[in-house]
């Protein structure tokens, strides 16, 4: 069976933190944006894998919170920033910590060169399908690099992944 992470910002939610992520990631004392706005990709394929879905969140517990209420969005599993946030392992050793997931049949949805370096950081077998957003994250050898959701689910079907 395969299972889903995806990142809630640039993948869900049309907002690039990729900047402001890097500088908190240095140091510096930064408070993330929010956006409400939802891709419309992610409302096609989310009835497709929500059984299947942990939503990884750069943001802290309150904010992802007030974020998923705010969209409608609910999932048993996220995952939410409690000391370092993308690029780092612990999104996904938290992940696989609470699913009890095999790395292996995880597929994450990304935007962000940071996203890749986080999954890469913990497991580099995971595949990472890196969505065309704001940034281009495919010099960091994504498993898949796709303009939407939509077409990366059809190119997963077509690689034999069950979706």
């Amino acid at each position: 069976m395969t299972y889903f992470a995806v990142w809630l910002d640039g993948v869900i939610l049309r907002i690039d933190l990729t900047d402001v992520l890097y500088q908190l990631y240095k140091g510096s004392p930064v408070n993330l944006p929010m956006s409400f706005e939802v891709y419309e990709d992610w409302l096609t394929i989310y009835p497709i894998i929500r059984d299947r879905l942990a939503i990884l969140s750069p943001y802290d517990y309150e904010t992802t919170k007030i974020i998923l209420n705010k969209i409608g969005l609910n999932s048993d599993f996220i995952i939410f920033r409690k000391n370092k946030t993308k690029p780092s392992l612990e999104p996904y050793k938290a992940l696989f910590e609470i699913t009890k997931w095999n790395p292996l049949d995880v597929v994450t949805f990304a935007s962000s060169p940071l996203d890749l370096l986080s999954a890469r950081f913990y497991d580099s077998r995971i595949k990472v399908v890196c969505i065309k957003r704001f940034r281009d994250c495919s010099k960091y050898s994504p498993f898949l690099y796709s303009y939407s959701l939509t077409s990366a689910l059809e190119s997963l079907k077509k690689l034999g992944i069950k979706i």
